[in-house]
């Protein structure tokens, strides 16, 4: 565990070299120290950050103090966010009219109850920029949990997706503490864009009294409606889906709608969602998810959706690009925009793992039982490129997409 953290911390010199580890005087008391950070993009990736926190006990005045560089001359106040189970007082705020592609450095707290240190983000791009994101879903609190969200650090991307399970509290709130605190040298400097899983829809410790999204609402600052929304970075949309509730009328008509809009504007070349429920699938008890097929696999045709990635299932697999529930193509590494849709389950995050039924479906291109995590470079010109790698860094699965235009 303190290897882990060290090579955080060294790592997190990233974006900006920071200096100061309580600056401006002595670290807050324990009780009013900011712990748990974590920031995500507004619905203007370029412009607005959301950035949480907790505190023990509440505080007066919490607010972000943060600039561009070093120099923190900006000052937003917080909103608390609580719920009725909550294990602190929980804050949140949005940082507004931020320019694009620009390193901020920031820290949270009170006058009175003292600040974290400082940390530091870059906004979105305005216009066409090479980028890197990672994504795995279904994490909790492991050794490989950590060791899975170290390695993204060391990849440095400039976001990750979490396709629901998060933390596993399932009604035992500490363990969100826990999840939190394991995360926040990811989560403080890099936007974590989160969706809810089965396991965020949670019910108190019997299983009597259920609580739904209550503390996801409450713990992440997100946008949009929070468990579902979507946001541009660079020539990319990305589109995330609460598949718990998909039956809503107005998440379908939204998701639609969004994917509509998405395919008529012309700085859009990337269309990626991700989620938790995958649609095809060959775990052992689970396979195909015939609901979400009947309900997004013809909007996902009609858009021509380039690549959809779930967790729920703890494995890593890739179906071959998809059209009308068929493969459209047999290779392993190289496929063309527009022909089908690349179906991946990126369920390797750390909390357990699955095993698979016997025989491989024919659908299926790799398979693999393996805490893994995904990494996708988004260029300018030329192919995406995405990577499935094992906790050691070795690769499971490489696949390109060639643009279309």
């Amino acid at each position: 565990m303190t290897m882990l953290r060290a090579l955080s911390c060294a790592v997190l010199m990233w974006p900006l070299s920071l200096t100061a580890s309580h600056a401006d005087g002595p670290g807050p008391a324990a009780d009013t120290a900011p712990s748990q950070r974590r920031i995500a993009f507004g619905d203007d990736a370029k412009h607005t950050m959301l950035v949480a926190w907790q505190t023990r006990k509440a505080v007066d005045a919490p607010v972000v103090e943060y600039g561009i560089g070093l120099k923190r001359t900006l000052t937003t106040p917080a909103r608390r966010a609580g719920y009725a189970y909550e294990t602190g007082a929980i804050w949140e705020a949005a940082l507004t009219g931020l320019k694009p592609d620009t390193v901020y450095s920031y820290r949270v707290g009170d006058p009175v109850g003292g600040f974290s240190d400082v940390a530091s983000f870059r906004t979105a791009p305005d216009g066409s920029e090479e980028f890197t994101f990672t994504a795995f879903g279904d994490q909790g609190s492991t050794p490989a949990a950590e060791m899975n969200m170290t390695n993204v650090l060391i990849d440095r991307p400039a976001f990750h997706l979490l396709p629901g399970d998060l933390s596993y509290a399932n009604g035992v709130h500490t363990r969100w503490d826990d999840y939190l605190a394991l995360n926040e040298p990811l989560t403080r400097e890099v936007p974590f864009m989160a969706v809810p899983g089965n396991h965020e829809n949670e019910k108190l410790p019997g299983g009597k009294r259920p609580i739904g999204y209550a503390a996801f609402l409450a713990r992440y600052a997100l946008p949009g409606a929070e468990s579902y929304y979507a946001f541009d970075y660079g020539q990319a949309r990305f589109v995330g889906v609460d598949t718990v509730h998909l039956e809503q009328k107005e998440q379908l008509a939204w998701l639609e709608a969004t994917l509509a809009a998405a395919r008529r504007d012309a700085k859009v070349k990337w269309l990626i969602v991700f989620q938790h429920y995958p649609l095809y699938g060959s775990t052992r008890g689970r396979g195909d998810n015939d609901e979400l097929i009947k309900l997004q696999q013809p909007l996902f045709d009609r858009y021509k959706v380039d690549l959809v990635v779930c967790g729920h299932d703890h494995v890593y697999e890739r179906q071959f690009p998809m059209r009308g529930g068929k493969a459209v193509s047999e290779s392993l590494t190289d496929y063309t925009q527009g022909a089908g849709t690349l179906y991946v389950i990126a369920g390797g995050g750390g909390i357990s793992l699955y095993d698979f039924v016997p025989k491989r479906p024919a659908i299926c291109a790799v398979r693999e039982k393996a805490y893994s995590r995904l990494r996708v470079r988004v260029p300018v010109e030329g192919p995406l490129v995405a990577e499935a790698l094992r906790l050691d860094g070795s690769l499971i699965d490489k696949f390109e997409i060639k643009p279309a235009r």
